[in-house]
């Protein structure tokens, strides 16, 4: 139905195999190791770095700052007292002859190269699209307080010599939140340090930290939660940081009950006399709320878990996090975008018809995508551009009982990836 090439490559993207990248630098496959749950540190020479964590912006701390042009922070302090701020319309040389540490937070956009590496490591790790790449300069004398962070992260040392000290997280485990006593207590703080918590970072530190001495191809994983601080550096130093932001359990969760119970006016219909004064308003608005939690609770069972983890790729392709559709899923539903269009254009002497589809934001040119298409399938096209309402797959085959269900639940989701139409990832709820 597609031409042979795009059948080609999707079917490519869909076998090759993920190189694990962490396996030569650890001795262990990513997934085991981020399943330790502990600090691994491993020295060894420079070079057995990826090519972009060593070379071109990153050769030295000059170049990088002549050379990144994206969002940059600041910090510095003693080991329990420090502040890390956003900074705008200064030079990173200038901050680090201030004596300050200068976290460059968008590498990624500045080092392509690394691109490839990235995707590997969210592939070796069984994730989607989540891992970011940053890098920390610090100048002689300065650092982090003590702290930790919210996602588990790859630290690279690059130049000079780092001193790290850090110690487990005795309150908790699983943290969804970065924290340090001596700054403001996040949204989320409450529920997860519940049982307790460090009220200062002398009480941290007179409990105890590891150092860690790291020099120029010293590498380490450091699970989310682990307290850490690099404060009062004795030398300029550059470091790489590799922050996998993998989405939580409950966020995956959340995410398919807002596509799943979306679908229904009840949940969607506003919560008037919620909070108002002890009454009947207030009564009869909670007792509906809760009646429809009962509800939920029961069809909550019936959720397939897999529909989880597609409704997260779909909505990450719909907002931007995830960089690419999803080629290899398949969906039962899927609904026209009112925005798009479809242009046909002959394919020269091939029988193949270029279908070009416009998509996006209207406030711009749209963006184009062209799909070579067989001349079975325009009439598909066609119908799908005739739906005013969600059409299954199986809508489809009825409406086309000479076509495959696998070529046209592959062109659904080329037409997905061209954003002709979205799916609706989770099943219908039964009832308007």
């Amino acid at each position: 139905m597609l031409s042979e090439s795009d059948r080609m490559g999707h079917q490519s993207a869909m076998t090759r195999e993920v190189a694990d990248p962490i396996q030569d630098l650890f001795g262990v496959p990513a997934m085991e190791l981020f399943a330790s749950k502990e600090l691994v540190v491993q020295h060894g020479a420079l070079e057995r770095f990826p090519a972009f964590m060593r070379t071109g912006l990153m050769d030295n701390v000059e170049r990088l700052c002549r050379g990144y042009a994206g969002a940059l922070q600041v910090s510095n302090g003693t080991a329990t007292d420090g502040v890390q701020i956003d900074v705008a319309g200064a030079h990173a040389s200038a901050l680090l002859r201030l004596g300050l540490t200068v976290y460059f937070t968008q590498l990624e956009g500045a080092l392509p190269e690394s691109t490839a590496w990235l995707r590997g490591l969210e592939g070796a790790l069984g994730l989607p699209q989540c891992a970011g790449l940053s890098a920390f300069a610090n100048a002689a004398g300065s650092g982090l307080s003590v702290h930790h962070d919210r996602f588990d992260q790859l630290f690279f040392q690059i130049k000079g010599e780092k001193k790290f000290h850090y110690a487990p997280n005795r309150f908790l485990e699983n943290p969804d939140v970065q924290f340090s006593p001596c700054s403001a207590a996040p949204p989320d703080w409450a529920q997860a340090y519940r049982h307790g918590f460090p009220l200062t970072g002398d009480e941290l530190l007179a409990e105890g930290l590891t150092t860690a001495v790291l020099k120029p191809g010293s590498a380490f994983f450091m699970p989310a939660g682990t307290w850490h601080t690099t404060a009062g550096q004795n030398e300029e130093a550059l470091s790489i940081v590799v922050a996998v932001r993998a989405p939580s359990r409950l966020a995956i969760v959340l995410n398919l009950l807002r596509h799943y119970a979306g679908q229904s006016p009840e949940w969607r219909a506003r919560s008037y006399g919620g909070w108002a004064a002890p009454g009947p308003a207030m009564t009869q608005e909670r007792q509906k709320l809760g009646a429809l939690l009962a509800d939920l609770a029961e069809r909550v069972r019936a959720l397939p878990a897999g529909d989880a983890y597609g409704a997260w790729l779909s909505e990450g392709f719909t907002t931007g996090t995830q960089g690419h559709y999803p080629m290899a899923a398949r969906f039962d539903r899927y609904i026209r975008l009112p925005n798009s269009s479809v242009h046909y254009q002959p394919a020269g002497a091939s029988d193949l018809t270029t279908c070009i589809v416009r998509s996006g934001r209207t406030d711009r040119p749209q963006a184009e995508t062209v799909l070579a298409i067989s001349p079975e399938v325009r009439p598909v096209v066609d119908w799908v551009l005739q739906t005013r309402a969600a059409f299954s797959v199986n809508d489809a085959c009825r409406a086309f009982e000479d076509c495959d269900r696998e070529d046209l639940e592959t062109l659904f989701a080329w037409l997905s990836h061209a954003a002709l139409i979205r799916p609706l990832p989770v099943p219908e709820w039964d009832g308007r």
